[in-house]
C-alpha cells in the first residue's frame, strides 16, 4: 500500500472511454489490450497523485463487453481495426484494480468486470463527465422502503434507507444526490446530501448543518435526463453527465412525505357514492369447464381493479357466447399484453381460434358487435407474396397522379383512427407470416417502438403531394397514435415463415393452449343475447385507465438479475443472442400492466411467461450452439440451473416445457425448429 490506495478491486466504479485507435495495443503475450480515459471523479478517498492517466483493459479478460479478440491471428493491425470498430461508440463500466510492481515504485490500473453501454448518437465522450448517484427502489428486502413514502420519511430523519452495492463506505463519500426510481421514465431526484453513515443494514444521509434535503421529480418528459443516465442491470447506481446534475439541481424545493390512501376501506368510502353497485361487490360468477378454472377470476374492492375485473369477466363471458373455449389465464395474458400497447401475435394450430379471439375482444371493448361490422376493427389477410410495404399501404399511380391504397382496407382504418383518437382501433393481420414480416411490415416496425406522439407511417415522398389529386383524402404520411392496437395471428407449419428477431423483439407472441376436449362444456350457460350483457364501450383513454396505477410493481432488483443470467448465458454461446433493454423495459410494461385478480395470473405465472414469450422464442440454433444451454435427458441445461437458482421469483413452469421440448427438438433434428 502506497498512500491511501489499496492493492486489488475496489468498492466502486468507474466510467471509461476509448478515445482512439492509437489506444489499442498488443502486449509482448499477444494479448489486446484497451487504454481507458476515465470520465467519473476519482472517490475523495483515493490519492490520485501517481494514479495512471488510463485504466487498462485486457479485452478477452471482460467478457461482458460482448467482443472476443481472435488472438491467433498474426495480423496485429487488422486486429486493432476490428475491435475499435465495435468498441469506438461504448461508455465501459468497470470494477478498477491496483497493483505495484515488485519494487513497489510504479501503480498499475487495470479494468475488470467491465460492461458497455452505448454512447448517444453524436455524444463527445471526452466532454463528458459522470456523475454517480446512489439510487433506490421498492425491493422485497427487509432493509428496504416498501414505498414512497417510507423513502422519504426515513430520509428526511436521517434514518437508514438501505444498501448501495458498489458504493464507498468511508464517510468522505457521501454522494451530493440520491434517487428514488419508480420505473425506467419516473423517479425523483434527492439534492443537498452533505454526509452519510453505513450500518450493516445500509446508508442514512444527512444535508449541511441547518439545511434541508431538497427534491425534483423527474418524468418521461425530461428526454435531457433520461437519455443521458446509464444504469447497469442489478446495480444500486446510476451514472449522469455532471451538467444534467447540476441543471436538476437548481429545480430542487422543499417538501414534505406524502403518504398514499390505499386502504381497501379508505377508497371504497371515498368513492362510494360513484360507484355502481356492480363494482361495489365481488363477483363470483361460475364459468366451470370451458375456461380451464373453476370461477371466473375475482378481484379485491378496489375502484380501479374492479373495473379491470368487470370487463375481463365481459370478455370471458363474450368467448363463451360465441361458442369459443380458452384457457381464462391465455385470455387475461393476451388482454394484458394488449394493455402493454405493441404487436401482440397470436400463435397455435389452425383452427384454435385465434381470429375469433380478437373478434370476441373487440366486442368486449364495444368496438364492434356480432351483427355488424366495424370500422374500428380492421382485418388484413396476408397474402404470400408481400414483398414490401407498398403490397399493404398502396403506391403512387405516377400515370393518373393518384395514390392507389392497398386493398385491405388498413389505411382508411389508420386514417379514421387518427381522427377519432378518443377510440381505440384494433387493425388484426391474419395468418401474419404467410409472408416475411420484416419486409412488408417493416415500417410498423419501426414505430412501434417509439413513443405515440411519434408514430408516424410514411405513404409516400411528401414532394409528390402537390401532384396528386387525392393527397387530401391520402396525405404522404399518417400518424399511428395509442388509440391503435396491433395484433397477428400465425400458423406453426411448412407453409410459412419463421419470425426474425427483429419482429419477436417487437412482439409479445402468444401460444394458446387448447382446452380438453371431454370437458362439458353443455353445462356452462352463455347469456340468452347481446343484450343481456352489461355494456361497456370505453373510450382509449378509459382502456388504458383499466391499468391499476397505484398498485404497479416494476421489476425488482432480483428479476433483474435473472434476466442478466439469462442474458449473460444466451450471449455467451453467441453473440447476437440474448436480452436487451428493450425487452427488460417491455417485460417491466407487462407486469406493471398485470390485473390484481384473485384466480387469475399471479406475478411469477406472469414473469415466466413473459420469458416464453420475448425470450425462448429467439432461442433457435444448432445442436452445437444450444446443447449445453437446453440441456439434454440426463443432463440440465444451463437455462433450467438458473430457473432453479431463481425458484423464489417462479417455478417457471412454462419456460421449462418450452426448454423441454427444444432439447428434444435437438435429438431428434440436430437443430431448433
Amino acid at each position: 500500500m502506497i498512500g491511501t490506495i489499496n492493492e486489488g478491486k475496489q468498492d466502486f466504479k468507474m466510467i471509461g472511454y476509448l478515445d482512439s485507435r492509437d489506444d489499442l495495443v498488443i502486449t509482448a503475450k499477444g494479448s489486446l489490450v484497451a487504454r481507458l480515459y476515465p470520465s467519473t471523479d476519482w472517490p475523495e478517498s483515493i490519492d490520485i497523485t501517481n494514479i495512471p492517466h488510463q485504466m487498462s483493459m485486457i479485452i478477452n479478460n471482460n467478457h461482458h463487453i460482448g467482443f472476443t479478440d481472435d488472438e491467433s491471428s498474426s495480423d496485429f493491425e487488422q486486429r486493432k481495426d476490428i475491435a475499435f470498430n465495435y468498441l469506438k461508440n461504448k461508455w465501459f463500466i468497470t470494477t478498477p484494480s491496483f497493483t505495484y510492481s515488485d519494487l513497489g515504485n510504479r501503480l498499475f490500473l487495470n479494468a475488470f468486470d467491465v460492461e458497455t453501454l452505448p454512447q448517444n448518437p453524436g455524444t463527445k465522450a471526452s466532454q463528458v463527465w459522470f456523475t454517480r448517484i446512489p439510487q433506490f427502489s421498492v425491493v422485497n428486502e427487509y432493509n428496504r422502503p416498501n414505498n414512497q413514502y417510507q423513502f422519504e420519511d426515513a430520509l428526511l430523519k436521517g434514518k437508514i434507507i438501505g444498501d448501495v452495492v458498489p458504493w464507498p463506505t468511508d464517510a468522505s463519500e457521501a454522494p451530493r444526490n440520491i434517487i428514488w426510481r419508480k420505473n425506467d421514465v419516473e423517479m425523483f431526484f434527492y439534492v443537498g446530501i452533505e454526509k452519510q453513515e453505513k450500518t450493516t443494514r445500509g446508508f442514512a444521509y444527512f444535508p449541511k448543518d441547518g439545511e434541508k434535503i431538497r427534491r425534483v421529480a423527474i418524468t418521461v418528459d425530461d428526454a435531457d435526463w433520461l437519455s443521458s443516465l446509464l444504469t447497469l442491470r442489478g446495480e444500486d447506481v446510476t451514472y449522469v453527465p455532471q451538467d444534467i446534475v447540476q441543471k436538476y439541481e437548481k429545480r430542487a424545493t422543499a417538501f414534505q412525505p406524502q403518504q398514499v390512501v390505499s386502504t381497501e376501506t379508505n377508497i371504497v368510502h371515498k368513492h362510494s357514492d360513484n360507484l355502481a353497485t356492480n363494482e361495489k361487490n365481488v363477483i363470483e360468477t361460475e364459468i366451470t369447464k370451458s375456461s380451464g378454472a373453476s370461477t371466473i377470476p375475482i378481484v379485491n374492492s378496489n375502484l380501479n381493479t374492479s373495473k379491470q375485473a368487470r370487463f375481463i369477466q365481459r370478455f370471458i363471458r363474450q368467448t363463451v357466447q360465441m361458442g369459443l373455449h380458452y384457457n381464462v389465464k391465455d385470455l387475461i395474458t393476451f388482454h394484458t399484453a394488449m394493455e402493454s400497447n405493441g404487436l401482440v401475435i397470436l400463435s397455435g394450430l389452425s383452427g384454435t381460434g385465434k381470429s375469433k379471439l380478437v373478434s370476441a375482444y373487440a366486442i368486449a371493448l364495444g368496438i364492434a358487435d356480432q351483427k355488424t361490422s366495424s370500422d374500428r376493427l380492421c382485418f388484413v389477410p396476408v397474402r404470400p407474396f408481400w414483398a414490401d410495404d407498398s403490397d399493404l399501404l398502396g403506391y403512387v399511380d405516377t400515370v393518373n397522379s393518384v395514390y392507389r391504397p392497398g386493398d385491405s382496407g388498413l389505411v382508411d382504418t389508420l386514417l379514421s383512427a387518427e381522427k377519432d383518437p378518443n377510440n381505440l382501433y384494433i387493425i388484426v393481420f391474419d395468418e401474419m407470416n404467410l409472408a416475411r414480416v420484416e419486409h412488408y411490415f417493416s415500417q410498423f416496425l419501426s414505430v412501434l417502438e417509439l413513443s405515440s406522439d411519434s408514430r408516424y407511417i410514411q405513404l409516400y415522398n411528401k414532394q409528390l403531394g402537390n401532384r396528386l389529386y387525392n393527397q387530401k383524402k391520402y396525405p404522404f404520411r399518417i400518424k399511428v397514435g395509442s388509440n391503435v392496437l396491433f395484433v397477428g395471428t400465425v400458423n406453426t407449419d411448412e407453409s410459412t415463415f419463421q419470425f426474425s428477431d427483429k419482429v419477436l423483439d417487437r412482439s409479445n407472441v402468444i401460444s394458446l393452449h387448447i382446452v380438453p376436449f371431454n370437458q362439458d362444456f353443455s353445462s356452462v350457460q352463455a347469456p340468452e343475447s347481446e343484450e343481456s350483457m352489461d355494456t361497456m364501450k370505453m373510450s382509449s383513454e378509459d382502456y388504458f385507465n383499466l391499468i391499476d396505477k397505484n398498485n404497479t410493481e416494476p421489476l425488482t432488483s432480483e428479476e433483474r438479475s435473472l434476466l442478466w443470467d439469462i442474458h449473460s448465458a444466451l450471449n455467451s454461446k453467441d453473440r447476437n443472442l440474448g436480452i436487451g433493454w428493450r425487452i427488460v423495459q417491455q417485460i417491466e410494461s407487462f407486469l406493471i400492466s398485470l390485473p390484481n385478480i384473485e384466480n387469475g395470473v399471479s406475478r411469477g405465472e406472469a414473469f415466466d411467461l413473459q420469458l416464453v414469450q420475448r425470450v425462448l422464442t429467439k432461442v433457435r440454433g444448432s445442436e452445437e450452439l444450444l446443447r449445453d444451454l437446453v440441456g439434454n435427458e440426463d443432463d440440465e441445461g444451463i437455462l433450467i440451473q438458473i430457473f432453479d437458482k431463481y425458484i423464489g421469483i417462479s417455478k417457471f413452469t412454462e419456460s421449462r416445457q418450452v426448454i423441454q421440448q427444444k432439447a428434444r427438438e435437438l435429438k431428434l433434428y440436430g437443430f431448433t425448429m
